[in-house]
């Protein structure tokens, strides 16, 4: 029996939208010897690159049970991409088909930026395993192809597969790597968010907020990209979050103000162009009312972007911070002492200005560059990078394996 499904990779931040990117490896188990299963994948055949809405490829794949009795077995698969895009779970195709295993149904199950595709016994409940026989082995084909709106600034496909069951080790070399066609220059895309918190907000002052967006390679996104900044309290205060205003520098050099989501601390910002290389976008924090603050507060702030096409799914993310002052004991901008808060920040304030970079950042990269409204830019501060090249992508995926009460064993390329 047939079961066709589709899956999807390039998973996204940022544990779906962490500021650093974790690779699989810190969340999976080394290999581990002694368990009884173990997974093969075959080499795939025709050999050659894979086209957007073209042919597939087939390998087998088995899985041998060492041990004297049977065992239990949940096969899990999962495709990444070389690139900056998340991939949609109608961007790769699958057809799993059984040849020396009982008939098979599968369940693809979409989360965060990656669809993770499960295969099991037909007629039983989504989940439930395969029980390989002692001493024997279970066999499956699978054809893997890219469909036609396979992201244009990814380049190769990688399969993946393991046991949800933690009942397997892993082949030396167990990472099918699939070449596409057209080749593209692709590479990760990053957000940096540069602030300030060691300069408090005071009446009558605002906090400057910098957001970079770089993506590397010559490919761009098929689609635009949508930006969110959220503000959290910090871990250990108990202070509530005062009433903000965010506004953003716009192409004529006003201020515009951001809008609030849902009365959260929550803005959305515009859209960014599709076709850039390296975007920047200047914001500017104020606070309505003081008279809560009874201390140095320090929020947290969070951008996390995605595609407004496709796969929306949050795949960029950065953090950073900024210090609202307490009421009492401010100065102005002039050094008058103020008593009363100001809930209109100037209007007037310059465009050129470059916050520092947030002393919580613990990797740092130096960039010029030019924006999209000719401003020149040079900026330091964290960047938080994604794409599958360094399998970043893997971080949400392998914590819910995690949390499935499975163990994705270190990664490895097996290139053709």
């Amino acid at each position: 029996m047939s079961a066709r499904f589709a899956s999807a990779a390039a998973l996204t931040v940022a544990a779906a939208v962490g500021t650093t990117l974790v690779p699989l490896t810190a969340y999976a188990a080394p290999v581990a010897s002694g368990k009884p299963l173990t997974i093969e994948l075959g080499t795939p055949a025709p050999a050659g690159p894979l086209a957007r809405g073209g042919a597939t490829e087939t390998f087998t794949f088995t899985v041998k049970n060492s041990s004297d009795k049977a065992v239990d077995f949940l096969p899990w698969m999962v495709a990444d991409s070389d690139g900056a895009s998340p991939v949609a779970s109608s961007h790769i195709v699958f057809d799993v088909e059984p040849v020396n295993a009982p008939a098979t149904d599968d369940y693809v199950m979409q989360q965060d930026g990656s669809a993770q595709g499960l295969f099991y016994p037909a007629g039983k409940q989504k989940g439930d395993p395969f029980s390989v026989p002692a001493k024997g082995e279970l066999s499956w084909k699978v054809s893997v192809g890219l469909g036609k709106k396979y992201p244009s600034n990814n380049g190769n496909l990688k399969l993946d597969a393991a046991d949800m069951l933690d009942h397997a080790q892993r082949e030396k070399d167990d990472i099918l790597v699939f070449e596409t066609s057209p080749k593209v220059e692709s590479g990760p895309a990053g957000l940096r968010l540069l602030s300030d918190p060691k300069t408090p907000i005071r009446p009558g002052t605002y906090g400057q907020v910098s957001l970079i967006h770089q993506l590397k390679g010559t490919a761009t996104f098929d689609s635009d990209l949508e930006t969110t900044l959220e503000v959290e309290q910090g871990p250990d205060d108990t202070q509530a979050v005062p009433q903000l205003v965010v506004e953003e520098l716009a192409a004529d050099g006003s201020y515009v103000r951001a809008t609030r989501i849902d009365g959260q601390n929550k803005w959305q910002l515009s859209d960014i162009g599709k076709n850039f290389i390296m975007h920047r976008t200047t914001l500017r924090v104020s606070v309505v009312d003081f008279k809560g603050i009874q201390k140095p507060l320090k929020l947290k702030l969070h951008a996390s972007s995605s595609l407004t096409e496709g796969n929306r799914t949050p795949f960029l993310g950065a953090d950073g911070a900024i210090t609202i002052a307490p009421e009492r004991g401010t100065t102005t901008p002039g050094g008058t002492p103020s008593a009363t808060p100001s809930a209109t920040p100037s209007p007037t304030a310059s465009a050129s200005a470059s916050p520092t970079p947030s002393a919580s950042a613990t990797t740092t990269a130096t960039t010029t560059a030019t924006t999209g409204a000719n401003i020149p830019v040079t900026t330091t501060g964290t960047l938080a990078s994604t794409g599958s090249s360094d399998t970043t992508w893997y971080a949400a995926l392998a914590a819910a394996l995690i949390g499935a009460g499975g163990v994705l064993t270190a990664l490895r390329l097996r290139r053709r």
